[in-house]
């Protein structure tokens, strides 16, 4: 996937922690029981429990001149325009209901299976400091949540499904006002829990944990550059035409 780059004047601040994927722990003695098995159940024990989880988490801060008559909390009040803008330019959204929508994420390929996952999306607005989260500072006036609760592949051969996968992404967005000075910042954090399919057993589990850790990660690269990038050019586009509108 391609990458979006910061133009070169534009400041940006960014912190990232990746967790490799938890390994199981056993015992020598473990080992040593496991190994006199026979080779079939050994074989099959290994296909059932080949499972990683994975975690991505950053932060971000890019500097955003701010109109009054343009307030930044009145563009995520369109929610719709925010997901567009965030994700890449080529991915389609369908809306599904008032907060939550089908996004058509870029087609990957990895090994000789191709596919163009399609994750369902919600979004809000929260302004009642009541109802923040703890990372939330609590003077902030209002600030823009998205939630990744699924991901499907329907254009993955079953075969190849994994038997269990799930995903749990959540996404922040809001402005820190200090004087002068104000920042775009975005959180986001994803947690990743596949379970590898028996078909791909001949596959070593340490490259499909690099296939899998390299994939989330430049989605989530795709989606901070849609925030820092894409979000911030439509911004600046909404307060041209909310000046044009106001003449």
């Amino acid at each position: 996937m391609a990458n979006i780059l910061l133009n070169p004047w534009q400041p940006f601040l960014s912190s990232t922690s990746f967790k490799p994927p938890k390994k199981d722990k056993m015992s020598d003695h473990g080992r040593a029981k496991a190994a006199s098995g026979s080779r079939n159940r050994l074989e099959s024990k290994n296909i059932v429990n080949r499972t990683s989880s994975f975690n991505y988490r950053s932060s971000s801060a890019v500097p955003l001149h701010e109109l009054p008559w343009a307030s930044f909390d009145q563009y995520i009040e369109d929610k719709g325009r925010v997901i567009r803008s965030i994700f890449p330019e080529k991915s389609a959204s369908q809306l599904l209901n008032r907060e939550e929508w089908r996004v058509k994420m870029t087609p990957i390929q990895v090994l000789f299976l191709t596919c163009q996952p399609v994750a369902h999306i919600t979004a809000k607005c929260i302004s009642e400091a009541d109802d923040y989260p703890p990372e939330i500072p609590g003077h902030i006036t209002k600030f823009f949540e998205i939630q990744i609760t699924k991901c499907e592949f329907p254009d993955l051969n079953p075969d190849y499904m994994p038997p269990n996968f799930s995903i749990n992404g959540k996404g922040a967005l809001y402005l820190e006002r200090q004087g002068r000075h104000i920042w775009m910042k975005n959180l986001l954090d994803i947690t990743l829990n596949i379970t590898f399919p028996p078909l791909l057993s001949w596959v070593p589990e340490y490259v499909l944990q690099n296939i899998v850790q390299s994939v989330l990660e430049n989605y989530a690269e795709d989606i901070n550059n849609g925030f820092a990038v894409g979000l911030l050019a439509d911004y600046n586009s909404f307060k041209r035409n909310k000046a044009r509108y106001s003449v």
